[in-house]
């Protein structure tokens, strides 16, 4: 339907001039003639048009050849890791809902899917603001009024995710009434990650303690209290000061409390279910929390994903039969806010995690999407296999230095804006509007200026003023 060059099948004809004259040509991009459809993401190959997403419309006109309200599309089939950067209310975070909405299962055809398998995600909510993603928009709202005024626009019609599950940690504030509870299990949990947890080295006393109480206690699924009665007990401890353990018991017994931990939690297996939106509501979480939850489910993942493929790819091999367990071939992995989860400037239980997950996931049919207010905090190596950006508005110069590095392409060079050549391209970046970001990707031969479609499902990020 969306390549069709029926005018009456294409989305609405919402741009159809700029502020915005880019003088660098785009001598290289994925463009379909037919409907007029740009893709990123991937090289396309004859005629296969399928599993992409709609992200939004070209914004931008262009010296030479000018794609000027062409429809954006982004590939889903390769393993992405996508960096998504911008100031508070830039549109950042809607980003992630336009994502997440065109992979996941909806509730009535869209549009936006062209020829989309439905892929399992989870998103770490740092905010709590993507619940919204299993309604639809409601017009009682003041901003979704506007929103469905927009989809019209667009011609585009309200939706909603068919399958999102929404989980809460104890504690934390509820009010749908389907809420599922988000417990870890500390069995689940490394020894350099209860470390970085409790602000302890891992070779220090307090270190070598965590970890030879994790291997006394094995692979049977403890509780925290079994981890303090064994590093209570003295003759466990024969060569190690009472004041270590103290450190320890101390700190641990305040994560007993909170009741996060518990060895009936959740396993990572109980989130993929194919095609389901898992969105763990974390907003009420310490920041090291957030972070120790994100560890665990990108380790295990992972893990999991890892041995699946490669069951696939020995029966395939061999020429045998594979039996599958239910385990999804591919997996989203949506962090909002991830400086928060990943800083840059000191130790937290989830940096080596996605270290691992972006420079081997791959293979394991792992994606990964990032999202963040401030780039220059968060962590460097993580960023190391960036293949997709959207580059929203940000304002200062740090941040707009950490977010061009991560570019797949080239910068802009020369822009045009109110009659004024903009030659430096963080300038360009600090006069965008909220939902228009620059895309870049390794097919394209720049950066492109995009303007992000409206929400087909009821936005929860919006100002409540």
């Amino acid at each position: 339907m969306s390549f069709s060059s029926k005018l009456a099948e294409r989305f609405g004809t919402v741009i159809d001039k700029s502020p915005y004259s880019i003088e660098d040509p785009l001598v290289k991009v994925q463009y379909i003639s037919k409907g007029q459809n740009v893709v990123f993401g991937r090289t396309l190959k004859e005629e296969k048009y399928n599993n992409l997403l709609y992200v939004g419309k070209i914004l931008e006109s262009t010296k030479g050849k000018s794609y000027l309200g062409a429809d954006a599309w982004l590939d889903t089939t390769f393993p992405h890791v996508i960096y998504i950067t911008g100031t508070r209310g830039s549109g950042k975070s809607f980003d992630l809902g336009v994502l997440v909405e065109g992979i996941s299962k909806l509730a009535c055809p869209s549009p936006i899917q062209n020829d989309v398998k439905p892929i399992t995600s989870i998103i770490i909510d740092t905010q709590s603001q993507f619940w919204t993603l299993g309604y639809a928009p409601r017009e009682a709202i003041e901003a979704n009024k506007i929103q469905l005024e927009e989809l019209k626009r667009w011609n585009l019609k309200p939706n909603n995710l068919a399958a999102a599950k929404v989980f809460t940690p104890p504690g934390s504030t509820t009010f749908l009434g389907t809420e599922k509870k988000l417990q870890i299990r500390p069995r689940d949990v490394r020894a350099e990650e209860w470390c970085a947890l409790l602000s302890q080295e891992v070779y220090s006393p307090q270190g070598h303690i965590i970890t030879a109480t994790l291997e006394a206690l094995g692979d049977q699924d403890f509780e925290i209290a079994d981890m303090l009665n064994y590093i209570a007990n003295d003759t466990n401890w024969p060569t190690v000061a009472e004041s270590s353990r103290n450190a320890i018991t101390y700190k641990l017994d305040d994560y007993r409390r909170t009741n996060l931990f518990s060895a009936d939690g959740l396993r990572i297996r109980d989130f993929l279910e194919d095609g389901t939106c898992n969105i763990l509501s974390l907003r009420e979480l310490r920041n090291e929390d957030k972070s120790l939850i994100t560890a665990v489910i990108a380790r295990n993942l992972f893990d999991i994903l890892g041995r699946h493929h490669n069951k696939k790819k020995t029966a395939s091999f061999f020429d045998q039969p594979f039996e599958s367990d239910g385990t999804p071939d591919r997996v989203w992995l949506v962090i909002d806010e991830a400086h928060v989860v990943a800083p840059r400037d000191h130790i937290s239980p989830a940096r080596d995690a996605l270290v691992e997950y972006v420079k081997r996931g791959r293979d394991a049919g792992l994606s990964l999407v990032l999202a963040t207010q401030q780039p220059s905090a968060l962590d460097d190596r993580i960023l190391s296999q960036v293949n997709v950006t959207f580059n929203h508005r940000l304002s200062f110069q740090s941040d707009i230095n950490a977010a061009v590095d991560r570019i797949p392409t080239k910068s802009v060079k020369t822009m045009k804006f109110a009659g004024t050549n903009l030659t430096d391209f963080g300038d360009m970046v600090r006069v965008l509007d909220s939902g228009q970001c620059f895309l870049g990707d390794q097919a394209s031969s720049r950066a492109v200026l995009v303007q992000i479609r409206p929400r087909v499902s009821a936005h929860g990020g919006y100002s409540p003023f």
